[in-house]
């Protein structure tokens, strides 16, 4: 599974132009702390069982487990998350962090079946979805 992990960064680094690894592993973990905060402890102990242990690491670093469970409905909740998250920004703009979040999560998607799950609302699995076909056309 770890080699999965590989190809996963790599692809991202190949789709955004990033040379520094740090920056998207932070990405990475960023936009998975985000998706975490939907998460019930019970999805989230499902959630982290179909990842490789270096997600899993990404997963919980800066959990608290008595943290508490929010709603994020649309992509825009999940970018301004991501933008505002850590002292160094990690991107110029808005625009410039929307469309690094979209290719992390149809990365998570592709990797491991993120849209499968009955982690994210209706509403974010939509919008997800129309970029998708957006991005094909």
């Amino acid at each position: 599974m770890e080699e999965l992990a590989v190809k996963f960064f790599g692809e991202i680094k190949n789709e955004l132009g990033f040379t520094s690894t740090k920056k998207i592993v932070f990405l990475v973990r960023a936009v998975i702390s985000q998706l975490r905060k939907n998460l019930s402890h019970e999805q989230a102990a499902s959630f982290i069982q179909r990842m490789p242990s270096l997600f899993q690491l990404l997963f919980i670093s800066n959990w608290k487990y008595n943290e508490k469970e929010t709603s994020t409905n649309h992509l825009d909740e999940i970018v301004e998350g991501v933008y505002q998250q850590g002292s160094q920004k990690l991107f110029a703009s808005e625009i410039e962090t929307l469309n690094a979040v979209i290719v992390v999560l149809k990365k998570l998607d592709k990797f491991f079946r993120l849209l499968g799950l009955d982690i994210l609302h209706y509403s974010l699995k939509q919008e997800l979805k129309q970029v998708a076909m957006e991005d094909a056309a």
